[in-house]
């Protein structure tokens, strides 16, 4: 058990910092194009900025997903690279058809990659509402709710 804990607990840090390090290039692109789609599409500009992060973050967790999948291979829990990923992207959705499972030596791991794909896909949703929001108020469009006060 300790020993699904610790090599699952890498693949999170590995899942992880690849995540940190595909946002940080994300937001880093917006920032620099965010600028010129707006001269070249004033009305349109900030729908190509929104298109262009939805790609990256499928990029970011598709990247996770094959992380967790070369695991599965290498350690034979799959008999092919293809039903690795498969499996490691059903479990990191956390969709989990149970047509595949892994052995009780390695079950364990598979809980924590859907734990970590919950949270990844946290993240990645509070990015996407974030570059949502910034561009939103550039544009004037921001939602700002009416609130009463009734005491």
């Amino acid at each position: 058990m300790f020993i699904q804990l610790f090599i699952g607990s890498l693949l999170i840090v590995a899942c992880v910092v690849n995540h940190a390090l595909c946002l940080e290039f994300l937001l880093r692109r917006v920032k620099n194009a965010s600028p010129k789609w707006d001269l070249k599409l004033p009305r349109f500009g900030h729908v190509i900025i929104m298109i262009i992060v939805v790609l990256g973050l499928f990029l970011t967790h598709t990247i996770e997903a094959w992380i967790w999948a070369a695991f599965y291979w290498f350690i034979g829990e799959s008999s092919s690279l293809s039903e690795a990923v498969y499996f490691s992207t059903v479990t990191i959705t956390t969709l989990g058809y149970g047509d595949i499972i892994l052995s009780e030596k390695w079950r364990l791991t598979s809980a924590l990659q859907a734990v970590s794909g919950i949270l990844l896909f946290g993240w990645s949703t509070a990015f996407l509402v974030n570059v949502r929001a910034i561009h939103w108020r550039k544009h004037g469009m921001g939602h700002s709710p009416t609130h009463t006060d009734d005491t």
